[in-house]
């Protein structure tokens, strides 16, 4: 049903004019996103792994590329954990519904923070507070594809591709920072399996990338494995609020 209804409305591009710009929305593009928004708003738990790349200036050689490695695992609406290796070390988040719990390997320390009572609360206070980014938070906000049409920008479906052997859809667009490109796949979830930003209002147009892969939909995760235990001889610290830029 849903390819034919794909075929059927092909590559229909709305026109919108704002404030003396044109946008372009493609309808493709918006039906994909809206189906992933949609599917990942009504699954009950998954887990996905992630590769993220993002650039970092340096002084001397300008932009330089570094990358995570993540495993996520979260059951909606109130349990989450996330493993992390790579460039920003080696380090976990528990979240059981009341609690955020951060652990470093490389250090064995682990600092405890309230958390809210949901996932989508918690990510987008302790993003905004610490700093702390999520894999695919985006695509779990109910509002992902209003934000991007509130942009003024362009939204279009470039058509069907492939992606780590699997079929997929290409979707494009721009607004007044960056521009972006996701990848969904052609099943019956629409999952996410790429996504590249480009921060064009940055004079080094510095790239993050994050590719997703090994979903699984609806596991029966046991409410005990979101449960922080410090490992033995593990410090207990302080998470400190990020700095906010004035």
């Amino acid at each position: 049903m849903s390819k034919k209804f794909l075929f059927l409305i092909g590559l229909l591009i709305i026109t919108i004019t704002a404030k003396g710009q044109t946008q372009r929305i493609d309808s493709t593009a918006v039906f994909i996103l809206n189906r992933t928004t949609e599917s990942l708003q009504y699954i009950k738990s998954c887990s996905f792994k992630s590769t993220l790349t993002y650039d970092v200036f340096n002084e001397s050689l300008g932009l330089i590329k570094h990358s995570v490695n993540e495993k996520v695992s979260i059951k909606f609406p109130d349990k989450m954990k996330i493993i992390s290796s790579g460039d920003k070390g080696n380090r976990s988040l528990w979240y059981n519904g009341k609690t955020l719990s951060y652990y470093s390997f490389d250090n064995n320390t682990y600092a405890d923070t309230p958390a809210p009572k949901s996932v989508i609360e918690t990510i987008d206070e302790t993003s905004k507070k610490f700093g702390i980014e999520f894999p695919a938070a985006d695509f779990f906000y109910e509002s992902f594809l209003d934000d991007l049409r509130s942009e003024q920008g362009n939204l279009i479906y470039l058509g069907k591709t492939i992606i780590d052997d699997k079929e997929c859809y290409h979707i494009a667009g721009t607004d007044k920072n960056k521009s972006f490109q996701f990848w969904i796949s052609n099943d019956d979830f629409f999952l996410p399996l790429k996504m590249v930003i480009i921060y064009t209002s940055d004079k080094d147009k510095p790239q993050y990338e994050a590719v997703y892969k090994d979903w699984i939909i609806n596991p029966d995760f046991p409410d005990y494995m979101f449960e922080f235990i410090a490992p033995p001889k593990a410090s207990k610290v302080k998470i400190l609020p990020r700095e906010i830029k004035k």
